[in-house]
Order: C-alpha cells, then structure tokens, then sequence
C-alpha cells in the first residue's frame, strides 16, 4: 500500500501512530517499515539529501523487506503528493507483482494554505505571506506544463490537487484501489483521522498508544521571525532547520507564544476564491468515483476566514523582539538540557544538573 500523504493532513501524526504501534499492526499482518527507512529510501529514489547518512541503498532494501512480508506492507511519504508518471511507473514496476492500492490524505485547504507556508518557513523560505497567499490563490500560470513550472502556485496545487493527484496514480493503480481519506473539521476528536486512516489500512486500532509529538504552530509574528532568520542566514543547512529551527527554536520556544500572538490567514476574497477552487476539486473527485473514508465536505473550508488575522509583515520591532525573547528561552533550556545529558553520558554522575 502507498500512502501519499498530501502535506500538512496530518500525515506526521499518522505516520507517528503507525511507527508506535508498529508491532500491533504487525499482529494484524501489516508491515510498517522501521522509522527513518522510507524516507532516505525515497529521497535516493528522488535523487535528495545524498549526503544524508543511510542514503545509499535504502530503496532497494525497503523494496526487499516489501517483497518478504506476505501481507500488506504500507509506504507512506509526504514526497509522494507531487510525484510525476516516471516516478510512479518506478514505484509500481519496483513493488510488482503485489496488489498495490493507494491511500490519500486530504484537508480543508484554507487551513492547508496558512500551515504550508509556515511550514515552508521552517525550511529556509524568504516568501511573505502576503506574497505566498496572492500566489497560491490563484490557478497555475500553466497548467499543462505544471510539472515544470517554478511559479509558487503551480508548485502548491501540484502538491494538494488531490484529484490531479489521483489521476497521477490511475495511469498505474485502477481507481477502485485508490482511497482519498479526509481530515476532519476543526473540533473533531483528535483520533478520529487515525481511525480513518486504519479503516483504508483495514486494520482495527482499539489498544492502539497514541504519540506525544505535535507539528507545532507558530503565531503571526513569530512567522514573520523566522522568516526574517532565514533571509539573515541564508547559509542553514538542512540539519540546522531540522534541529535547530524546527525542533529547538520554534517547538521549544515560539509554540508556546503561538496562542498570546494574533493568527494570521486568508483575505475574504482569497477565502471565497479557495471554496470554489474545493468545490471543483470535490466534484472532479466525485466524477472519478474515487473511495472516500470520512467526508469530502471535509475539504471544503468554512463560511468565513479564520478570525484575529493580521498580515505578518505588519509586525513591529517590539513584537518580533517579544517573539525573539521567547525563542532564545527555549533555545537557552534545549542547549543545557543538552549539555547535562552529555555530561552525564561521558561522567555517568547522575548528579551533575546545574553544575
């Protein structure tokens, strides 16, 4: 099974549900592969992070430990979403001959839109919000070439047009094989996108433990922060946003300001703009007759745009300074955090916190 987890459809809490209870699935027949393995296996399909350790061969070992199960073994990778005919010819000649039915995660795109650019400013990215949002809310410049096409918008759609994103993957696998599983609307029980998920897996996830982690978010300004670190330090490398950024600067400083800031979103025309956009997304997949598990109204965003919005780049120097602060005490207790565990692994001495 291939699960191509659209970004930001909660695809990282799946796949931290699934890793966790990997030996619960195994009792159902399913194999998910150890933690890292299907990511350094694609990026060396994909010709990323070469240098990355483990890279090399761990296609083909991935695709080898997929051969020995003898049930369902599931890939699941957020680099799917925009992969193209070639690609997906690969990966379906590489799992031959087993049976092979995709599975696809989908949300609301006005909650997508805000979330992705965040997410891509946690990566180095430069781009306003303003700028990123008038891109995105907007059909690509060139649809027929959007493979290609370096312009943000056609960038986005090719990651989040789930119905493009199914007719990708029907030239290979027959549409009746193919699920689009939707996240549920903002208020929903927090489990129930797993519970979906496991009914497209055919797995039961009663015992199942549910993960710690959390993608976490950032406010207005805070955004704006980051994406003013990045054009100061254009020299970050892809472990300094890994560690650093994502898991230092903004989970341990900036997530915990994120719900004292304002919230930033779409304008009420770019809102209006991206319902219809949904509205034609979900009759497309309709047309296909494609399997739901949840709703496809969960796709389509609500009445209104998200309230207390500002634009990021109307922060002031004492907003970005109060942020700053916030972030610099939550890089301060990471780095001691750190330096204790490290005395303690080289000294054994239990008692050496605050020394």
């Amino acid at each position: 099974m291939v699960h191509v987890g659209t970004m930001k459809s909660a695809t990282t809490y799946l796949q931290e549900l699934a890793q966790l209870n990997a030996t619960r699935l195994a009792a159902q027949g399913v194999l998910w592969p150890p933690a890292d393995l299907p990511f350094l296996a694609l990026a060396e399909l994909l010709g990323r992070d070469t240098d990355r350790p483990g890279h090399a061969g761990s296609w083909s070992q991935l695709v080898e430990s997929f051969q020995r199960h003898g049930g369902t073994a599931v890939l699941s990778n957020e680099l799917l979403a925009p992969v193209g005919r070639r690609t997906i010819a690969t990966i379906t000649q590489a799992l031959a001959p087993a049976e092979i039915k995709v599975v696809i995660t989908a949300r609301d795109l006005g909650r997508v839109i805000p979330s992705h650019w965040q997410t891509t400013l946690k990566n180095g990215a430069t781009t306003s919000w303003a700028a990123f949002a008038q891109a995105v809310c907007a059909d690509p410049a060139t649809r027929a070439n959007v493979a290609r096409s370096r312009d943000t918008g056609s960038w986005f759609w090719r990651r989040h047009d789930v119905a493009r994103i199914v007719e990708r993957w029907s030239r290979r696998v027959p549409v009746r094989h193919i699920t689009v599983v939707t996240v549920p609307p903002p208020g929903a029980d927090a489990r129930l996108v797993g519970e979906r998920f496991a009914t497209a897996l055919g797995v039961c996830t009663t015992g199942f433990a549910e993960p710690s982690h959390d993608n976490s978010s950032v406010g207005a300004y805070s955004a704006e922060l980051l994406r003013r670190l990045n054009a100061t330090h254009p020299g970050f490398e892809r472990h300094h946003f890994r560690w650093g950024v994502k898991e230092a600067l903004v989970r341990a400083g900036l997530a915990e300001w994120a719900a004292r800031e304002p919230g930033f979103g779409l304008s009420e025309q770019q809102h209006a703009w991206v319902r219809r956009r949904a509205d034609r997304m979900i009759a497309e997949l309709q047309a296909m007759g494609v399997s739901v598990v949840g709703d496809l109204d969960d796709l389509r965003p609500g009445d209104v745009p998200a309230p207390r919005a500002v634009d990021p780049e109307s922060a002031i120097d004492a907003d970005l300074v109060l942020a700053a602060l916030h972030g610099i005490g939550g890089l301060a207790e990471v780095i001691a955090d750190l330096q204790v565990e490290r005395e303690r692994t080289l000294t054994g001495d239990d008692t050496s916190r605050g020394r």
